[in-house]
Parts: structure tokens; C-alpha cells; sequence
């Protein structure tokens, strides 16, 4: 016989669950400074996911189409854990890498309509918020360009000692990486409430400026790639996502034009020899800064994929790159300069977890791209939303082919926060569209149920 108190704790379980997952958040996010807290967060996370169910404090979650790959994905990372030779770093990822996907499935079962939404967006907010300004209060500040070193010389450089952080600072490149992200969500819903005419619109084009000079002033030119290709598909989707011979779309459509003749005058005032030549000696002085870092990056790639193709299946082990790269490969850089990553997402994923891993997180990626895009078709209301998310997905992939997020670093979690916004938000969108299709669809059992009363 249930009590007054099981039904309480059914009624506010979705509450007990993300207090648990809250409290363990820093143990889980900086586990190798207290064993015992990060031993209870994952006793909690444990918790969450069995005990609620078993106690029928909760239904079991309905299925998404993300289970599958999701579920695929966590073994090929369980084999990565088992095989490193280097535990300790591996459990620093791995304990990132689960406080995001479980992150994902509390999203999944909790957030249930629009109102919820929105509060997981101002978290996701929140966090993004903190990641960015520490990475600004702790940035090893670079001087790549003139015009800029003026400002750079007044920004804040007063490094604080943070567990895991180079004692040189937070990289700008990765405080780049982070604010992708963002960066198109924030143009998106800029656009969404101008058209609308919202009061806020003038809010959400602060917040804009406010993070296009942040991703400006990181001098990283990924993060300027993975922005400008950001601009570019999210004028695209916007376009498309509009009604086929309408004026907004043939704006759009028009300023999608400008944009690609634009890019390609680009490349033609370089022309292809140019390419060619920085490509081969990228250490020439460009517009944009030197590129003496490509020749760095061009050597790292080259062993990355040897090491690919020594361990295809399983990867190195996760976490392990910054030591393997070392032991086993003579990679020509200063034995000195640490190389924390493999300078390219698709490499540094393969090479950690293996290629099966790989076409895995890609299905992922793939999948989740469809859903917010279907969510974007289906909910004009939440439509900014789903197109600056995707779009910010697919922003980080394109500074991906440059610089990395590794998986399981602490930033990384606003990745896996934001999968869990697209796919909650494309449940909430599918939930309203067949709301609206039952209204307008007339039941067709009426006639006779009326029958049957009289």
C-alpha cells in the first residue's frame, strides 16, 4: 500500500533526482582532488537512474531515438577506460564524459514543456556564462594581431590556480570553442524577436555584440572559421525554414547570395597558389596573424592518424593522448610544449576511442542535428532556438577541424548539455504538433458517440 510519503516523492522525484545530480557536479567535474565525493556523485548518478524506477517513484523513460546510438556510445567508451595505460587521466574524462550524458537523460525525462525549456536554457546560460568568464579571468592572453593588442593589453590577466588548469592559463582557443556554442543562438533569437518586434530584441542583440567581440578578442582563427560558417548556415536554415515564396525568405535567400559571392571573391583574391603555399609554408605572415601553428598542427595530425591506424578499434585509451603521442611516436615539437589534444575533433575522437567510436559520435551528432532541425519545421514559436542550437553544433565541428574540445573536459559538458536541449525541445515541438493536428483533424467517432448518449 503506498503512503502519503512515496506519493510525495513521486510527485517531486524529477526535483531529489537534480539535487543528486547537482551535488555531485564539481566532484564529478574535478574528480581527482576528493576520491570520496567523486565515489558518492557516482553512487548518486547509480541512484538516479535505477532506484527511482524500481521504487515506481517515476515511469521508465519512453523511447527516443537516441537510445541506441547513446547506449552504443557509452560501451565503446567503457572498452576506452579498460585499456588505457594511463587510469588517471582517463578518469578525469570519463567523469566528465558521464556527468554529460546523464545530464542528457535528465533532460530527456524532465523537461516537458515550453516553461521547463526555457529554465534548462538559462542554466545552460548560466553555465556557459561561468565557463566564458573564466576562461577570460584566466586567459593566457595572445598577441596575434596588432589592432588588437591594445585592448588585449587591458583585459584582466590575473591567473588563478584552477585543478587541471596550465599554469600559463586558460588557452583563448578553448574559451573560443566554448563560446560557439552560444554565438549562434544568440544571433538566432536576435533575428527571431526583430521580426517579431519583441521588447527584448534589444536585450538579445547586447548579448550578440557582447559575444562576437568576446569570440573576436580570442584571436583564434578556428573559433573565427566556426563563427563566419555559423553566420553563413543560419542565414541558410533560416531561409528555408521559411514559407516557400514569401518575402522573408526571398530576403534571405538574397542575403545568402552576397554572403557566397563574397566568399568566393575571398578565396579568389588569394587564388589557389596562395592556399598552396601557406599550406607549405605556413610560417609566412598572413592578415590574420602568423601561421607559424599550422606546421605544429600539420605534425600532430600526421601521428595522430598513425596512431589511428596502430589502434583502430579501440583508440589509445581515453584521456591518453598527451602521453601516448609521446611515448610511442617521435613527434618533432619541443619535448617541453605539452600537446594536450590532437588539434582536430574528428582525429582526436578516432584516435581516443577508436573508429567505430567515431562513426558512433558522428550518428550522434547526425541524429541530433535532425531533431532540432524537425523542431525548427514544427514550432515557429521555438524555432530561433532549435536553428541557433543546431547551428552552434555544427559551428563547433567546423573550428573542430583546427582546435578541440577533447571529450570528457569540463567545457565539454555545454555539449552535452546542448544535445540534451535539442532533443527535449523536438520532444516538446512533436508533443505541440500533434496537439494542434488533433484539433484540427475532426473526430471522426463524434456522430456516433453523440449517438450513443441520446
Amino acid at each position: 500500500m503506498r503512503t502519503k510519503w512515496h506519493f510525495a516523492i513521486q510527485k517531486h522525484s524529477w526535483l531529489l533526482e537534480g539535487s543528486i545530480l547537482v551535488a555531485g557536479f564539481p566532484f564529478l567535474l574535478f574528480p581527482n582532488q576528493f576520491i570520496l565525493g567523486t565515489v558518492l556523485a557516482l553512487l548518486g548518478l547509480i541512484f538516479i537512474e535505477t532506484i527511482p524506477v524500481l521504487l515506481r517513484w517515476r515511469s521508465i523513460q519512453p523511447p527516443s531515438p537516441v537510445d541506441v546510438p547513446l547506449l552504443l556510445f557509452t560501451i565503446i567508451l567503457t572498452v576506452s577506460i579498460l585499456i588505457t595505460a594511463d587510469p588517471d587521466l582517463a578518469l578525469d574524462k570519463a567523469m566528465g564524459l558521464l556527468l554529460g550524458v546523464f545530464l542528457w537523460r535528465y533532460l530527456s525525462r524532465t523537461v516537458q514543456s515550453p516553461k521547463q525549456w526555457h529554465l534548462a536554457l538559462l542554466a545552460f546560460g548560466a553555465i556557459g556564462l561561468g565557463f566564458v568568464s573564466l576562461g577570460i579571468l584566466n586567459a593566457g592572453w595572445l598577441n596575434k594581431l596588432e589592432f588588437l593588442t591594445p585592448i588585449i593589453s587591458r583585459l584582466p590577466n590575473q591567473i588563478a590556480p584552477l585543478p587541471g588548469q596550465p599554469g600559463e592559463g586558460i588557452h583563448p582557443n578553448q574559451t573560443a570553442g566554448t563560446i560557439l556554442f552560444y554565438f549562434p543562438l544568440l544571433w538566432s533569437v536576435t533575428l527571431g524577436s526583430w521580426w517579431r518586434k519583441q521588447r527584448q530584441r534589444w536585450v538579445w542583440l547586447g548579448l550578440a555584440l557582447m559575444g562576437t567581440a568576446v569570440l573576436l578578442l580570442t584571436q583564434s582563427r578556428s573559433g573565427w572559421l566556426g563563427g563566419a560558417a555559423a553566420i553563413y548556415a543560419l542565414v541558410g536554415l533560416w531561409a528555408l525554414s521559411q514559407p516557400a515564396g514569401s518575402l522573408a525568405r526571398r530576403r534571405l535567400l538574397m542575403l545568402l547570395g552576397v554572403l557566397t559571392l563574397v566568399g568566393m571573391a575571398g578565396l579568389a583574391v588569394i587564388g589557389p597558389e596562395r592556399l598552396v603555399e601557406l599550406w607549405q609554408d605556413p610560417a609566412q605572415e598572413t592578415a590574420v596573424g602568423s601561421l607559424a601553428s599550422l606546421s605544429f598542427r600539420q605534425e600532430v595530425w600526421r601521428w595522430t592518424i598513425v596512431a589511428i591506424q596502430d589502434f583502430p578499434f579501440t583508440g589509445i585509451g581515453l584521456g591518453s593522448f598527451r602521453r601516448v603521442i609521446r611515448r610511442l611516436y617521435p613527434l618533432n615539437v619541443t619535448p617541453s610544449y605539452e600537446v594536450p589534444h590532437a588539434h582536430n575533433v574528428f582525429f582526436h575522437t578516432a584516435v581516443d576511442i577508436g573508429i567505430p567510436g567515431l562513426i558512433i559520435y558522428l550518428a550522434l551528432v547526425g541524429l541530433v542535428l535532425a531533431l532540432g532541425w524537425q523542431a525548427a519545421k514544427h514550432n515557429a514559436q521555438l524555432r530561433p532556438y532549435a536553428l541557433g542550437l543546431i547551428v552552434g553544433l555544427f559551428a563547433f565541428h567546423i573550428y573542430g577541424l583546427g582546435d578541440v574540445l577533447a571529450l570528457g573536459s569540463k567545457t565539454g559538458l555545454v555539449f552535452w548539455f546542448l544535445m540534451g536541449l535539442v532533443t527535449t525541445l523536438y520532444q516538446i515541438s512533436g508533443a505541440a504538433e500533434q496537439a494542434r493536428t488533433r484539433a484540427i483533424v475532426p473526430n471522426v467517432n463524434a456522430p456516433r458517440q453523440l449517438a450513443n448518449q441520446r
